[in-house]
């Protein structure tokens, strides 16, 4: 990289919009790296902060080089860190570093391109139940879709407590664990809560002005729906579908329940009766957003049958397929920043800085120096 793109340091002027030309930064001599080679150094004349072209790499900071596109292929086909750390030949903490680094970088694209969604179709949402640790800590994943082109919208997430039937040792075992991890009765309701103001966010921007919003009947949607003032109740019409249809393309909500299907399919910690199950839930939501990333902006609309067709979810929300491009196209080299994403909702935050917990994780995930760029 001879020319920086901006000045990283996110309290500068030349961070978010630097002046054109080279008036901004001089260069500052160059380091060699055995990794990289000759790496060019640069100084901010505004700020005076110093950085190198590696800065804006995806490898910054690395100590060894990883193939980014077999990690993301082994991702979205349903491979354990194990199984991924075998075949690049790399210890399983590196796996976990680079699928971080990933995550961020799904993140950034999918906030940068859906924040240029015109609303043109009603929306359909739903959770569907993973367990992370043991299945005494299931949890509800949120998931909100575009209902025509199945765009994958949004991810929360919510812990959950044990429901079902236990044996007299599984209930008193349940008892224990929840002293120690308490998870309270409205996670779903604060969970829904954020997916509606995702919704309401949306709209303030979209054509589509009063939004059909399907969900089962699910008693917690009801009651945040309750909750919002008039003024914004007006702006979504809430229709609820009984859960218990038979799971067909003609049912309203196809596009979760095809999303369900898919995420069980194709990622290892959400499929039924596995040993692969998550040990972290921000690892397990990290690798949920490469694969909405996958789903979104790579894969095929419709991959067999009659209806085959090539353009991807995104293409069919009304994203400009050539946007798309330029946003892939850097994936795996350019390092995007927290502090450039113009609108991001908070759950995404949360999950870029590592703060979904973890039940009975004492301690709080690590989170790297340069992920608070």
């Amino acid at each position: 990289m001879q020319t920086p793109p901006f000045c990283p340091n996110r309290h500068c002027l030349c961070h978010i919009s630097p002046p054109s030309g080279r008036n901004w930064y001089v260069r500052n001599g160059s380091y060699r790296s055995a990794l990289f080679g000759p790496v060019q150094r640069f100084r901010c004349r505004l700020c005076g902060s110093g950085f190198s072209s590696q800065t804006f790499s995806l490898d910054f900071y690395v100590k060894r080089k990883v193939d980014y596109h077999t990690l993301f292929n082994h991702l979205i086909t349903s491979s354990g860190i194990r199984d991924m750390a075998r075949v690049l030949k790399v210890s399983r903490g590196t796996v976990t570093n680079r699928i971080s680094r990933l995550a961020r970088q799904a993140i950034a694209i999918h906030a940068d391109l859906s924040a240029q969604l015109d609303l043109g179709e009603d929306l359909v949402a739903d959770g569907f139940e993973s367990f992370v640790l043991s299945q005494y800590f299931p949890n509800n994943i949120q998931i909100l879709a575009g209902k025509a082109s199945q765009f994958w919208i949004f991810s929360g997430y919510a812990h959950l407590r044990r429901k079902g039937r236990m044996t007299a040792c599984q209930k008193q075992r349940n008892s224990l664990l929840q002293d120690r991890f308490t998870v309270g009765r409205t996670t779903i309701y604060h969970s829904f809560g954020e997916l509606i103001q995702s919704v309401l966010e949306l709209q303030t921007h979209s054509r589509n002005k009063n939004i059909r919003l399907y969900t089962d009947e699910h008693l917690q949607y009801r009651k945040v729906m309750k909750s919002l003032p008039e003024e914004q109740r007006r702006r979504i019409r809430h229709v609820r579908i009984s859960s218990r249809l038979p799971r067909t393309v003609g049912n309203e909500l196809f596009s979760v329940n095809y999303l369900d299907r898919e995420i069980r399919k194709d990622t290892a910690e959400h499929t039924r009766e596995t040993v692969q199950f998550a040990r972290s839930a921000g690892n397990s939501m990290e690798r949920l957003a490469i694969y909405r990333l996958h789903h979104n902006y790579r894969k095929a609309y419709r991959e067999n049958g009659a209806e085959f067709r090539t353009e991807s979810h995104a293409s069919m929300a009304g994203i400009d397929p050539q946007v798309i491009r330029v946003q892939l196209k850097s994936l795996f080299t350019r390092r995007r920043f927290l502090s450039r994403i113009s609108q991001i909702p908070l759950n995404e935050v949360r999950l870029w800085m590592r703060k979904v917990a973890t039940p009975l994780k004492e301690k709080a995930d690590y989170l790297p120096a340069y992920a608070l760029e």
